[in-house]
């Protein structure tokens, strides 16, 4: 087995590997590892890691087989890709970035093209200083290379995620290099902070209601709708009073990719359908997939069970007062597997008994009392009572005393 059909193997492997993790999340080093080997893959064909081409990697580990034909073909896409990037017309660094503006290429893949880094700064100098405010391709190329010459990248992205960063020892570091845009930039990512956070869904305890819980199972996904800046919303059908109901709900990308991956193979594709529409640099907003049109039936969800509340409002008379939207729209709470569910509803049902069997101890307190109301002895009286066992009399006791 040769050099290159090896490192496909163990790039395939690690991909699959790390996909796998992404239920809670894959480790930074399953990442770096995976990243390592992309970049080692493509410089054996004289290609950059950009995002062009390594999107040929990401669409090789889709495949559900490796096996010889597969690596046959990848290493074909490669062989051709990587003619025509070297063969293309040779340009200054900044010739690349003026074509780039005018071609509107992802800075994905100018970024590497041209020896940089993808990193929260250099994007933020090509993507919207260069691109958005159409600011000199020099000044920006001169402002890649002085952080390049000082291996900046990873103490300005620090920075930008350190509170009162101006009072920073790495901030006044930075400061001795005459970046021309760092300030900028740190204002920048601080009002792209905030308006994540502004956006952010409250919960039901944030906005001051108790929502009243739903669980649903088996729900038929008709269509999946998302974009990058907002949360996705599932399009279905559920069986409420024994017919099929019509609705929506609302969740997180990590609750949808969780659904999606405790689905059969038909939630794993349309999980990878969706990392590959997020990945686009050129994607429709909103993003829509109809999961019949596209992969000739509906998705079952009957894994995993949802448990859903639908938001309030409050009552425009009675300011104090919640209601519910009328619209069948709900948000997902909690996502439980068949084995959590069956073990909280037998919780639930044990808990049931429990309180039944107390109730009917602390009613035979009352049963005891009007035995000895009648002159019966207090032997006798407990012995009818079932309440012979003194420990049992005295539960029955103190259980009375709590309904007094």
């Amino acid at each position: 087995m040769d050099q290159l059909k090896l490192k496909l193997k163990e790039y395939y492997q690690r991909y699959q590997q790390m996909d796998a993790k992404t239920k809670p999340a894959a480790g930074h080093g399953d990442k770096e590892q995976v990243a390592d080997l992309e970049n080692d893959i493509l410089s054996q064909f004289g290609l950059p890691a950009s995002k062009r081409f390594v999107q040929i990697l990401h669409d090789f580990v889709t495949h559900r087989q490796f096996n010889d034909q597969l690596v046959d073909y990848v290493s074909k896409k490669l062989k051709t890709a990587a003619s025509k990037y070297l063969l293309a017309p040779v340009m200054s660094d900044i010739e690349q970035l003026s074509h780039a503006r005018d071609q509107k290429r992802s800075a994905y893949d100018v970024l590497p093209e041209l020896g940089y880094p993808i990193n929260e700064y250099s994007l933020y100098l090509v993507g919207e200083l260069l691109y958005k405010r159409n600011m000199s391709a020099t000044d920006i190329l001169d402002e890649l290379q002085r952080v390049q010459h000082f291996d900046g990248w990873e103490d300005l992205l620090l920075v930008s995620k350190t509170n009162n960063y101006k009072e920073n020892e790495l901030y006044v570091k930075l400061r001795k290099h005459d970046l021309r845009f760092m300030d900028e930039f740190l204002q920048y990512m601080r009002k792209q902070a905030a308006g994540a956070n502004a956006h952010k869904r409250l919960t039901p305890a944030e906005e001051g209601y108790e929502p009243n819980y739903r669980t649903v199972t088996k729900l038929l996904v008709e269509d999946i709708v998302f974009d990058k800046d907002t949360t996705p919303s599932i399009f279905g059908k559920v069986r409420i009073n024994g017919r099929l109901t019509r609705v929506t709900i609302g969740l997180e990308f990590s609750e949808l990719n969780q659904i999606l991956m405790s689905s059969d193979e038909l939630g794993v594709e349309i999980s990878s359908l969706i990392k590959k529409k997020l990945s686009s640099p050129s994607v429709e907003k909103p993003m829509v997939i109809d999961i019949r049109a596209q992969f000739g039936q509906e998705l079952k969800l009957d894994n995993c069970y949802l448990e859903v509340y639908k938001p309030q409002h409050r009552d425009r008379k009675n300011k104090n007062k919640w209601v519910e939207d009328k619209d069948p729209f709900y948000f997902v709470d909690k996502i439980l597997s068949k084995k959590e569910f069956e073990k909280r509803s037998k919780e639930v049902e044990v808990k049931q008994k429990i309180q039944e069997c107390l109730e009917l101890i602390g009613g035979s307190y009352v049963y005891y009392q009007r035995l000895r109301r009648l002159d019966i002895t207090d032997e006798e009286a407990k012995l009818r009572a079932g309440l012979s066992d003194e420990l049992l009399f005295k539960l029955s006791y103190f259980l009375n005393k709590l309904k007094e």
